[in-house]
């Protein structure tokens, strides 16, 4: 008999989720990782060759490894990588920012963040772990519905014993995006920020002991229903299974059957968030680093001294819609148009997401914006 667990219910049926929405599948057997970075080599290399439209050799291939490893080292919670990564002026494109389609998108399962090389040895590992061009910039842990202390089980082993572990600090400057479901509908609640509840599915962007996670709603009526999906054959679905370690011959019972449905609530979840526009615009535009300046009181001097504490903020989902919804409204014959925000909602931070969207969407047309 099949073992109905986290990844029978939600990590396999959610891995076939990502290649609905034309992700590819990447197993770790065989496959070429660099220690340092978990890059995947070929898919990196691969992918930068079609962006860049020329060969890479490999001294340049693991020189520009190193520069990964080294950016991501930084105490600056991953602020240079993420210029790197989304810099159109540099000779050497590690994504293309014009053209989402052009990048490489695959998941893998449990690929080992290990600080040991040779070893498993105090790794962490990832259910599903998102790649572009082979580079790891975002994972989804999941677990089953109804599991003993809700989703904050998650939230408090990933600031607990992850982001507070120095020796994972380099990984979490790489991965954009970190998100958590137990496959269980969203509580009621009109709050933005999961601080106490124990269903649904949520995202952040790793930001030190001040991570706070997120809801994500879907904002379009009728958007999952009518989302044109990829057909995954159910002999890719066995061999997923087949490849995570579990008997693949076991996956025609009729719970397996229920759980791989595109309309489970991980499901949406992955279908709303990690739509390769959508995730591609949320890297792109919706994250932001700042710098705050807090006043802490020296006892020994008596002096209360400015401290400055870096912090890495991602879109909210009201913030993610409402910025596409005014370059909607820019293209229509009535361009103005009111936000509604209710208090704490984020109004500063969507000004702030707002400008460098409504920068980008002029200059494409010529238009210098002020």
């Amino acid at each position: 008999m099949l073992h109905f667990n986290e990844d029978t219910r939600v990590k396999f049926p959610a891995t076939i989720q990502f290649l609905r929405l034309g992700y590819e599948y990447q197993s770790l057997k065989g496959a070429r990782v660099d220690f340092e970075t978990k890059i995947f080599i070929d898919r990196f290399k691969t992918s930068l060759e079609r962006i860049n439209k020329r060969e890479i050799l490999n001294d340049e291939l693991f020189g520009l490894l190193a520069e990964i490893n080294a950016l991501i080292k930084n105490n600056d919670l991953g602020k240079e990588f993420h210029k790197r990564l989304l810099s159109s002026e540099h000779p050497l494109r590690f994504i293309d920012l014009d053209n989402y389609k052009n990048n490489d998108f695959s998941v893998v399962d449990e690929l080992p963040f290990s600080i040991k090389e040779g070893t498993e040895e105090g790794s962490f590992r990832p259910d599903i772990n998102i790649l572009v061009n082979g580079i790891p910039l975002a994972f989804l842990e999941v677990k089953h519905p109804d599991n003993s202390g809700g989703i904050q089980v998650e939230f408090e082993r990933m600031i607990n014993k992850r982001l507070k572990n120095d020796d994972y600090k380099k990984y979490f400057n790489l991965i954009q995006i970190i998100s958590f479901s137990n496959n269980m509908e969203y509580e009621d609640s009109d709050d933005e920020i999961a601080d106490d509840v124990k269903a649904g599915s949520f995202y952040t962007t790793p930001n030190g002991q001040s991570t706070t996670f997120s809801f994500f709603r879907e904002d379009i009526k009728e958007y999952h229903s009518t989302y044109r999906l990829k057909d995954v054959d159910i002999d890719t679905v066995k061999y997923i299974v087949k490849d995570g370690g579990y008997n693949p011959d076991e996956t025609d019972t009729p719970e397996f059957t229920t759980n791989l449905s595109d309309l489970t609530p991980c499901n949406r979840f992955i279908t709303s968030l990690y739509d390769k526009e959508r995730f591609f615009y949320i890297l792109r535009y919706g994250i932001m680093f700042l710098t705050e300046i807090k006043k802490v009181h020296n006892y020994s001097t008596n002096i209360y001294e400015e401290i400055p504490i870096k912090q890495k903020h991602i879109m909210r989902y009201p913030q993610f819609f409402a910025t596409r919804a005014i370059i909607k409204r820019f293209g229509e014959k009535e361009r103005n148009g009111i936000i509604w925000h209710t208090q704490g909602s984020g109004k500063t931070a969507l000004s702030a997401y707002s400008t460098r969207v409504i920068t980008d969407y002029f200059a494409k047309k010529n238009v210098n914006t002020r």
